[in-house]
This record gives C-alpha cells, structure tokens and sequence, in this order.
C-alpha cells in the first residue's frame, strides 16, 4: 500500500549471489560429480517394499534413531555424536545456525566448494577467505598466522577439495587444530574415492572440537535422496539439537538410508571402476597436452586456452562440463566428472574434435 515502507532484504545478504549449478540439456552430463550409477536393484526393490507400509499421514521418528544406528556401524562411531540431515549442505547450515551468527567467523580456503562461504553468510557469519597455493594446497604456515590474528570460531577444510581434487596432508589439519580458537570442519564429500590413509576420522577421537561431514550423494549413487551427515564430540551434536526443524527427515529418507548401509558393500563397489575413469581422463588428456590437476575425488580439473570456446563446442557434441573460467584462482578451467566409461568415451573424442579442430 501506498506509503508504506518497501520489503527490504537483511542488509548482510547484500551481494550474497544464490548458488546456481548451470544445467543444460546434454547427452552426457559430466558437470554435477553425480555417480552415473544408479542404485542396486536389490536396493531398490527392498525399498520400495518397505514404502508400500510406510503410514504417510504420520510423522516420521523425529531423531531418525534406527538411520543413526545403521550410520552408526557402519562409520564406528557413537551415534550421539553424528548428526543427519538433507543433504550435508543442510549439515553445514545446521552448523552454522549454531555456531556461527552475528559476531562470530568462518575461514575458508579458496578456491573451494562455494558453499562453504555461502551458507555462513546466510547465517550471519563474518566470511574470511584465504587463497590456496599455486597446486591448490593450503599454506599451512599462512593460515596458522592467519587464524591467530582472526580467531576464527570455525575452520573450514574440503578434502578432497572441491573443484580442485586435492586432499589436505593430516599434518596441516593438526596444525590447523592446533591453533583454531572453535571448530575445525573438514568436508569429506568425495572421501570414498580417495585413499583411506588421507581421513581425517581417526583423529576424531583424540580431537574434541574436530568436525568431519559426509554425504551419500557420491560414491553412495544417492543424489536425489539428499541424505548427509556428520561425526563430531556428542556435545557438538548436542547443541545442535537447538535448531533443527522437527521431523526433518522424512520416512522415505530414512528408510532410503538405512538400505543404502545394508547394501553398502554392493552400493560402494562402483567406485574404484569411478576412480579408474578418473585416472583414464587424466592420462589421456596430458597426452594431448591438456594441463590437469591431481585428483583423489570422482572429478578432474583441466586447464585449457580460451574456456568458454571448449566448453560451448563439448556441449555442441553432448557433453556438458563444468567451467570455473571466471573464478578466481581457476581461470581458464574446466571440470569434468569421471563416471561411465562410455562417458569418458564421448568427452575424449569430442575434447579431440575441438582441439583437432
């Protein structure tokens, strides 16, 4: 009504961009880090069994005990200390909503998952961004030095790292708990497809203000489910009680879950056959003199002249990458995700044609 004064959004989400992942249509679509797996049929069809006697007019149990139980097993870990949500992404927000606010700070290091900036901005948290190093490693000495100043109340860590590939040495993750203030979280998206040896879970014990985040998007061929979680000291997971929605996880996600962990050797076997289309991309793209980047996750990141030409004329033939051209610190980069060999087929011969061409 007239005279009235205008709707205005919170004045800290000025310039805060909402995340956006470009979809095309594409024959192959090698840009999300999906598995192109889908998931196995014994799965499937226990599911859907069980769906049939799910009680939809009820609600679902509010603490999703038996999901924590099954997480629980499988991870070794107690199941007060995890916590389950939509998505990790949802994860991180819950985090945030409790540890983060107005007053308090976050450090990332760039380039990395641009949510990890995102969602604490959407809380109220004061972002500090440090760049990585030119093989997208993280100074450790620099943000040592960094974090004394700052005080950041959470650190955040992506390993491997997203969109780079790298995971981060444990040492400079016990130097980052060394002299963190808060939380450390570290974001093991794309854990499966790394080695074992590079976790930062068993230092979960010995490290009580050490976060680690998970989800079953990836290696667990359950990205339409959105299921994540997270391991932490149960008083972490405790407090976080405070802010979670009631009934968040529907019956259909937990039951989706607690499957996915019966099959979990079934659902898991893919990835190496993932790891060894990775490595393939790799190879064959330095063959040709394409520059990429060490990989330990279902992804590689390239580096090619004239981006945006490369990723219109792999489109042209079907195939959809992801290009980090304009941001910072990637310029002149694309990512491509390793999944079917057929995939890996059809993004090597068009790369050929373009550059051929």
């Amino acid at each position: 009504m007239a005279g009235e004064s205008p709707i205005t959004i919170r004045p800290d989400l000025d310039g805060v961009a909402p995340y956006v992942s470009p979809q095309r249509p594409a024959r192959y679509r090698m840009n999300t880090n999906e598995s192109p797996y889908a998931p196995p049929q014994r799965l499937v069809d226990e599911v859907a069994g069980e769906i049939k006697d799910v009680a939809l007019n009820r609600y679902p149990n509010r603490d999703a005990s038996d999901l924590h139980a099954a997480i629980s097993a499988h991870v070794s870990w107690p199941a007060d200390g995890l916590w389950v949500a939509n998505g990790s992404n949802e994860v991180l927000l819950h985090l945030f909503l409790a540890f983060g606010g107005a007053g308090r700070s976050a450090l990332t290091f760039e380039p990395t998952y641009s949510l990890h900036s995102l969602i604490p901005k959407i809380a109220a948290t004061r972002v500090l961004q440090m760049p990585r190093d030119d093989v997208f490693a993280i100074d450790v000495d620099d943000a040592v030095a960094t974090i004394d100043r700052e005080q950041p109340d959470v650190v955040i860590v992506c390993s491997p790292n997203n969109p780079t590939g790298n995971c981060e040495p444990l040492e400079a993750v016990r130097a980052l708990l060394e002299h963190a203030p808060g939380i450390v979280l570290v974001d093991e998206a794309y854990g499966e497809f790394a080695d074992p040896g590079t976790s930062v879970m068993p230092l979960l014990a010995s490290e009580p203000r050490l976060v680690v985040m998970k989800t079953f998007s990836k290696a667990w061929r359950l990205a339409g489910v959105r299921i994540g979680y997270m391991m932490a000291a149960p008083e972490i997971v405790a407090a976080m009680a405070r802010v979670r929605l009631p009934y968040h996880l529907s019956a259909i996600t937990q039951i989706i879950g607690r499957a996915a962990l019966r099959h979990s050797s079934e659902t898991l076997a893919l990835v190496s056959a993932i790891a060894r289309e990775r490595d393939r991309i790799v190879r064959e793209l330095e063959a040709t003199g394409v520059m990429t980047f060490p990989s330990d996750a279902n992804f590689v990141l390239f580096k090619v002249e004239d981006p945006q030409t490369i990723w219109q004329a792999l489109l042209d033939r079907g195939v959809l990458v992801r290009s980090y051209a304009d941001a910072p610190g990637l310029e002149g980069c694309l990512r491509v995700t390793a999944g079917l060999p057929e995939e890996t087929d059809a993004f090597l011969g068009a790369m050929k044609e373009v550059l051929d061409g």
